[in-house]
């Protein structure tokens, strides 16, 4: 697969510069062009909660300051942009919300081979926005691959894959490594699976494919809970990227079921690389 059109989501947030190192430097790597969209959702920036009798002066007040400081960090966002793109002698376009902007990047991902924005902030700009939900959406209406950038930039060099044996963790694992975005990429294969033998089998016949494609992932096999074991063996192996399929395609169902992904989504403070 390769990567010639990335899409990347300008949030305004303290997330964003990561995302735009990401994009900008994968462009370089590849070739590719960088389509950065502004996403200020002005529908929900200005929610103030109840206002009280004789608050609406006041409320009218919080509201346009929230969205002149979110067009201000959007301003930001697009400089820093710009200075990357130069640096990296990156073709870019920025395109302006002209609608409700979720809708406008579901359109614009069709056209893309990868999708970038902040791991918990893409429409929120320091408003408190449920990122999860905004995921969820993009994830549940086909938007895929997508990398969420975590607030510290690190090189994406070290990368676990968590596998399940299930169909939708072996095509993020196939995915990613078909694309090869990252190159020298260090590779660790968690399996976690209901008995010993079980995930070791699966592991190994995941690490066989990773090997034939010139990758040869440090295996483990765990018997702990995927959405406990991911986060510690991410940690141990000091990864930069985590990548996940499995359970992806009924987050938001699953919001009140404890998913594993959604429970990394919450809580990692790494990269992840999501589809199915």
């Amino acid at each position: 697969m390769k990567v010639k059109r990335i899409l990347l989501g300008l949030g305004g947030t303290e997330y964003t510069p990561v995302a735009i190192q990401h994009a900008t430097e994968l462009a370089r790597l590849h070739g590719a062009e960088v389509t950065a969209v502004t996403v200020v959702d002005e529908s929900r920036i200005t929610k103030v909660g109840p206002v009280p009798v004789g608050g609406v002066a006041l409320a009218k007040t919080m509201r346009e300051k929230r969205l002149e400081t979110s067009r201000e960090r959007i301003q930001e966002a697009i400089e820093y942009l710009q200075k990357n793109c130069a640096a990296y002698s990156v073709r870019y376009h920025i395109l302006h919300e002209k609608a409700e902007p979720f809708s406008q990047l579901m359109n614009l991902a069709r056209y893309h081979d990868l999708m970038i924005f902040g791991l918990r902030s893409l429409f929120d700009c320091g408003f408190g926005v449920d990122a999860e939900d905004t995921l969820a959406r993009l994830v549940q209406s086909g938007v895929r691959p997508i990398v969420a950038a975590p607030k510290e930039f690190r090189p994406l060099q070290r990368v676990l894959l968590a596998y399940s044996g299930s169909p939708e963790s072996a095509k993020a694992i196939k995915r990613f490594i078909q694309s090869a975005l990252w190159p020298d990429m260090r590779l660790k294969l968690l399996t976690c699976g209901p008995s010993k033998d079980d995930a070791e089998t699966l592991n190994e016949q995941m690490a066989h494919y990773c090997r034939s494609h010139g990758f040869d992932p440090e295996p483990e096999v765990s018997l702990a809970p995927p959405r406990q074991r991911i986060l510690e063996s991410a940690s141990e192996f000091n990864a930069d990227l985590i990548v996940m399929g499995n359970g992806i395609r009924s987050l938001w169902l699953d919001r009140l079921l404890g998913n594993t992904a959604l429970h990394v989504v919450q809580h990692s403070t790494r990269a992840l690389y999501l589809t199915q």
